[in-house]
């Protein structure tokens, strides 16, 4: 009986299929919704029944893991934080996966720490913690051959569906190692598999949350930085435009800016001056509308500095003046 139970269990992995094993905080959803100055109908609507919210907030439980995300994003928290998953280190691997994607690795790697390989119960967190692994012998321990051996080992023995977004980061992982190596013939060959399964994920969109949605963007922005290092410069701005088409189809501003600004790179290396300015400056508003003052404030007093005051200047002679526009 054990070993059927634990064949469904793999079954399910397989097929993606999450049974909604983790529980919630609902004091902590209550107390955010209050904030808000939300009713429960209020923050149900669109999203579930008034009774669903009543679940969640009074028995700590919810049937679906899309609603609790829709539910987080609405009250603007992370789902992390009121949601705790019953295997072992899920949640700290919630945390680890933050970090790796905003490329926080010393932080990631401390979190690993914690984490006690023998202990994983499952095939997803084993394939994760392998991924995980290879990028923090990449870029801290720098042992190329370790990340490899890692990047690797993930691909060869965890092939399951649910674990494609991990297949198509490790893959970027080796084109990355194999950068770093100098072998920059056998880079693009893993990047592009990384593309390829990237493009599966998003051709099976309604199974993901906006969180995964938003996972994948960050590693196209990966893959087209790597692009722009290798000087694929046409490659890399075919892949902004998959993006920004992504990103508009669904009205989300979700780093445009940082996509904008990696497609002036290439324009700019490419000798469209003019397009490649004009993206600049895109990147630069939406920067701004985004909060991403690094950015904004890089291209405002560094990249297009001259051109600003050049426009101030020619600004200031009409100061006092009316302007006729034709």
């Amino acid at each position: 009986m054990r070993n059927k139970i634990n064949t469904i269990s793999l079954t399910r992995e397989r097929k993606g299929i999450f049974l909604m094993a983790t529980k919630i905080t609902g004091s902590a959803i209550r107390k955010a919704r209050k904030e808000k100055g939300f009713s429960q109908k209020q923050l149900a609507d669109g999203i579930c029944t008034q009774a669903t919210i009543s679940l969640i907030e009074n028995r700590n439980v919810c049937p679906n893991i899309n609603i609790l995300n829709q539910i987080c994003q609405r009250l603007a928290i992370n789902m992390t934080d009121v949601s705790f998953n019953p295997r072992y280190g899920e949640k700290l691997f919630s945390y680890i996966e933050s970090d790796m994607r905003r490329h926080c690795y010393l932080q990631a790697r401390e979190r690993m720490g914690r984490v006690s390989f023998d202990k994983l119960e499952s095939k997803l967190a084993e394939g994760k913690y392998y991924c995980y692994q290879g990028f923090a012998e990449l870029y801290i321990d720098d042992d190329i051959e370790e990340a490899i051996y890692h990047f690797n080992w993930m691909l060869t023995k965890y092939p399951y569906e649910n674990l494609s977004f991990y297949q198509a980061w490790s893959n970027l992982g080796l084109g990355l190692a194999y950068q770093k190596l100098g072998k920059t013939a056998r880079a693009p060959k893993f990047i592009e598999e990384s593309i390829r399964i990237l493009e599966k994920i998003q051709s099976h969109k309604n199974r993901y949350t906006n969180d995964d949605i938003c996972a994948v963007i960050d590693l196209y922005i990966d893959i087209i930085a790597t692009y722009v290092e290798l000087e694929k410069f046409d490659r890399a701005l075919k892949l902004c435009a998959v993006v920004l088409k992504r990103l508009t189809s669904t009205n989300s501003i979700y780093k445009i800016d940082v996509v904008e600004e990696l497609a002036s790179r290439c324009l700019y290396a490419n000798g469209q001056i003019v397009e490649a300015t004009m993206r600049q400056f895109n990147a630069m508003f939406i920067a701004d509308l985004r909060g991403n003052h690094q950015l904004f404030e890089k291209i405002m007093t560094k990249n297009q500095k001259h051109l600003i005051e050049l426009v101030k200047k020619e600004l200031s002679k009409n100061d006092g003046h009316e302007t006729l526009i034709v």
